[in-house]
């Protein structure tokens, strides 16, 4: 390409300049000219070769990164750890991809450059007179390719897909802006609009597909681009679709799809370059904005369900506030601010935005989902519990109105608890308000609503940490202590093995040679924690503080508390639940849910256990959720359903159990008054 200040040996022309009819090339400078092209040409393609190649190598390297981002931050999520420790893992991953990412943009310009040079070399045909008339398109292009090559890595670095950078945007044609999109009428929300091509097949979750239209609202938030959430569910990316097509589709379809976001300045460039991010409802918990500022580059549209009517600027009114939550800490830091404030359930902040929003409906041991407080012993004891409906009912029977809650107005709630220091019921009144971490992140502390939308749970976890005095006091402790606080019975056994003889032992917080029950309080913290070899519990078969049993005996005792209606945990073995041992969290609390003997005839031994965290099963089990015992007994499969789902629930064969868990918890109660089944 010839550029206006080019030496050539004829006369350089501008935009004007007029070709004569008597140009004249001779053929030797013309193979000469053709042939110094080439080699630049060739040159410039082995140049670009290279580049790309390297360029590939980076890109697969982002990907990679990604990918380790991800499992990282997970394990740490799992592993309860601190948010400075979450915030220094993603500020890595950031920076890492910040680096890669600008090695790529310096390679990019490299090529660039390298054509503009080799463009001011090359030699035009001098009797060609279209030539110079792109007088500067080189610089144009150059501008355009970086348009498309520049990316932001503020975006969530999960992503696949980085957004194209602004710059030089003021240059192209504007597309109707976002607020002349036409909103769709409400009646017509039901319908589903069918997709632009390119878009992947959305489901509506089944707890939307009867919702109420008139409560879905869109909110629309400016923000830096990063996001948070519980879990998020497919993300889809659209390129080269108008954003303005996009907001309209997005908005026909509450049902489908949480989030739509697009860098705000996108929205006027030309539709070729447009892109943008729908987030799907499915899967999708807790999808928030952080950052959020009226000076924010990237614009974020929610579809949210208002369940419940929002509070003004979501602070509950202080008539309706338990004298807790306010001043709740975690780890020694204030939880709650005018900046940071608690979440309202079912109120527009992200958490229970849902139709089938309860508080109890069919209680069941899978209503738990750990948080990021250590208190597995308290939710796995409550997990056990939730096998008996009629339990959880009772501890809420105070609060009016129950089957009916949450109410559009203010929300309180009575749970019923056991004082372990007199041993008598105590009433805790809590708000409806549930605390966030102290990071300003707006993220649950603790467990979040079910699947189904039940909000009891949570609610329990609440009035639990204030009864036993706070978030930290519950940080550690035994499933036995939380079923005393919830049932009020004394005689928790916990059977671990004698290491010395390999059979176990039955103990308890009962002195037999003083007869007296040891000093016990409502946080672990605040007991005694001597324990003394007792007489085995009477179910089973009793016998004496001397008595041990060997692993058979134990799981045939196992088997008549569950026929009993005993409540029985389990702990594996290992000394922090930071590591895993075959897929299972060392050092951990489990629900026992199931103890069957002689399953159908095969002389095979199960039991059936669960994880509060509702994930972390068994690894490469015989009987896990898609084990191969399955199919080696079909008549076993048929009779007990196991269900394929990382829910936390799984089977194990007995040897397999007494691998991996080496001391069991008993409550002596018999729960079978609350079964509702």
């Amino acid at each position: 390409m010839l550029s206006s200040s080019r030496a050539s040996t004829s006369q350089p022309r501008g935009d004007h300049d007029v070709v004569m009819d008597d140009t004249y090339e001779p053929f030797g400078a013309k193979m000469k000219r053709m042939a110094t092209n080439c080699g630049y040409e060739m040159g410039l393609c082995c140049f670009k070769t290279q580049k790309q190649s390297q360029i590939s190598a980076l890109e697969f390297k982002i990907n990679q990164r990604k990918k380790k981002f991800g499992v990282d931050y997970l394990t740490l999520v799992n592993q309860h750890a601190t948010p400075t420790t979450l915030r220094d893992c993603l500020k890595q991953a950031q920076n890492d991809i910040s680096e890669l990412q600008a090695n790529i943009d310096k390679h990019l310009n490299l090529i660039d450059d390298k054509e503009q040079e080799i463009n001011e070399k090359i030699v035009g045909d001098p009797t060609d007179s279209t030539q110079g008339i792109m007088n500067g398109s080189g610089s144009s292009k150059r501008e355009k390719k970086k348009q498309v090559h520049e990316s932001n890595v503020d975006t969530d670095i999960l992503d696949n897909e980085s957004f194209p950078s602004s710059s030089n945007s003021s240059k192209l044609k504007k597309a109707p802006p976002a607020s002349k999109v036409t909103k769709p009428n409400t009646k017509e929300r039901n319908k589903i609009t069918k997709a632009p091509t390119g878009f992947k097949p959305a489901v509506i979750p089944a707890e939307f597909q009867n919702a109420d239209q008139n409560r879905w609202k869109i909110v629309e938030r400016n923000f830096n681009g990063q996001t948070t959430y519980v879990t998020r569910g497919e993300q889809e990316v659209v390129k080269h679709k108008a954003i303005s097509e996009g907001i309209n589709y997005f908005r026909s379809n509450p049902g489908l799809y949480v989030a739509m976001m697009y860098q705000t300045k996108m929205i006027e460039w030309p539709t070729n370059q447009h892109q943008y991010t729908l987030i799907h409802r499915a899967g999708t918990v807790g999808y928030m904005p952080t950052g959020v500022s009226a000076k924010g580059w990237m614009t974020m549209l929610i579809n949210h369900y208002e369940r419940l009517p929002p509070m003004k600027d979501n602070i509950l009114p202080s008539k309706f506030c338990d004298a807790y939550t306010d001043s709740m800490t975690h780890q020694g830091k204030q939880l709650h601010s005018s900046s940071n404030k608690p979440i309202l359930p079912g109120r527009g902040m992200g958490v229970g935005d849902s139709p089938s929003l309860k508080i109890i409906g069919d209680v069941d041991p899978s209503d738990i989902h750990q948080g990021t407080v250590g208190d597995c012993w308290l939710l796995s004891g409550i997990s056990s519990l939730a096998e008996f409906d009629g339990a959880i009912k009772r501890l809420f029977r105070k609060t009016s109105r129950l089957d009916e809650r949450p109410l559009d107005t203010p929300n309180q709630y009575i749970v019923t608890l056991w004082d372990l220091s007199t041993w008598k019921e105590v009433d805790v009144v809590i708000d409806e308000r549930l605390p966030v971490m102290a990071d300003g992140s707006g993220r649950l502390l603790a467990s979040k609503p079910s699947e189904d939308g039940e909000l009891w749970a949570v609610y329990l976890e609440k009035a639990l940490s204030i009864h036993c005095g706070g978030w930290d006091k519950i940080t550690g402790g035994q499933c036995t202590h939380a079923w005393a606080l919830l049932t009020g019975c004394k005689h928790q056994y916990t059977i671990s093995k004698n290491s010395k003889t390999g059979k176990f032992v039955c103990t308890a917080k009962y002195n037999p040679r003083e007869k007296k029950w040891a000093k016990h309080g409502n946080s672990p913290h605040d007991c005694d924690s001597s324990m003394w070899r007792v007489e085995w519990p009477e179910v089973g078969g009793g016998g004496s503080m001397d008595l041990e049993l060997t692993e058979d005996e134990l799981f045939l005792r196992m088997v008549a508390w569950d026929e009993t209606n005993y409540i029985v945990g389990a702990g594996t073995l290992g000394s922090s639940d930071k590591n895993r041992t075959d897929g299972l969290v060392d050092n951990h609390a489990y629900s026992v849910i199931e103890s069957r003997s002689n399953v159908c005839g095969t002389g095979i031994d199960l039991l059936k256990v669960r994880n509060p965290w509702g994930s972390c099963e068994i690894e490469d089990g015989e009987f896990d959720d898609d084990g191969p015992g399955w199919d080696r007994y079909p008549e076993m499969k048929r009779e007990l359903n196991p269900v394929v789902a990382d829910d936390g629930i799984f089977w194990v064969t007995k040897d397999e159990f007494f691998k991996y868990y080496q001391t069991i918890y008993v409550s002596a109660s018999d729960m079978t008054e609350f079964l509702e089944d």
